[in-house]
């Protein structure tokens, strides 16, 4: 279980302001406000999943952090009398349900931008193993849903919006634009297109023909969004790429161990990244 499971500070569950006097009254409002935003997108269906199955979709969020899920239907009978963290739970379920939406090799893309809505701008190591387990745990949860089941979902008057649209809708919005900030890697603070660069030189040196020379751009692109992914999600993504890549079982056991050569290499470029 997640240690921090009962934080009640954890952005992704009870996000604050800061202020005192009249500033603080006014951040309570808006807190409010935006609290039952939250709700009113979520129990009228407003992002294109239907409340109940989304409900369902988050009992694992509920266990994992030892929550009655029958709260969620209470949300949905009674708006006004909402808690945050139900809500909160909701919503992070919402976000899932679009995350896990996308093509496998889309996620490693879009982890970041989970990540800092989840955990926001302070999260340690051990909170985003924390949310690696998590996500292994929803992951397959959502495996076991079946087409008709994710159909029935999104059969709704309205478009079911994808994970990016979902990030700029007014009610979920405000934690991202929040928790935004500029990722660094590595000791020396390189920005994404240094630390890529770097990350790949080993495989594009070697490379002289133009044609190889791009294949080796492509896999290293492979290899970067496979080491943002963790546990499950980072096995069936390596699976996508020999799959993609390898002619016969050789080839398939060569693209593995380069695969865990650069595994092991952004890890020693960038530890803890």
């Amino acid at each position: 279980m997640p240690s921090h499971s009962h934080d009640p500070a954890h952005p992704a569950f009870a996000p604050t302001t800061g202020g005192d006097g009249a500033s603080a009254l006014t951040d309570a409002h808006l807190l409010l406000a935006q609290h039952q935003r939250k709700v009113q997108a979520l129990v009228d269906n407003e992002t294109g999943v239907r409340f109940e199955s989304l409900a369902l979709f988050a009992d694992p969020l509920f266990e994992l952090y030892d929550l009655d899920a029958a709260a969620a239907f209470e949300l949905h009978a009674r708006p006004d009398e909402a808690d945050e963290t139900t809500v909160a739970v909701m919503e992070a379920a919402r976000l899932l349900w679009a995350y896990f939406s996308l093509p496998q090799r889309e996620r490693a893309a879009r982890h970041d931008a989970l990540a800092a809505f989840l955990l926001g701008p302070a999260a340690t190591p051990e909170d985003e193993a924390d949310l690696d387990a998590l996500l292994d745990t929803v992951e397959s949860h959502w495996d076991m849903l079946t087409p008709e089941d994710i159909a029935l979902a999104e059969d709704i008057d309205v478009d079911t919006l994808d994970f990016d649209v979902l990030l700029a809708h007014p009610a979920f919005a405000q934690p991202v634009a929040e928790f935004a900030t500029e990722r660094t890697y590595g000791p020396d603070r390189l920005s994404e297109m240094e630390a890529r660069a770097l990350f790949a030189q080993p495989l594009l040196e070697r490379e002289d023909d133009p044609d190889a020379l791009d294949a080796a751009m492509e896999r290293a692109d492979d290899y970067w969004s496979l080491a943002q992914l963790r546990g499950l999600e980072r096995d069936a993504f390596l699976d996508e790429i020999v799959s993609a890549n390898a002619l016969d079982d050789a080839e398939a056991e060569q693209i593995r161990t380069e695969a865990q050569q650069m595994l092991d290499r952004f890890q020693s470029l960038f530890p803890n990244s």
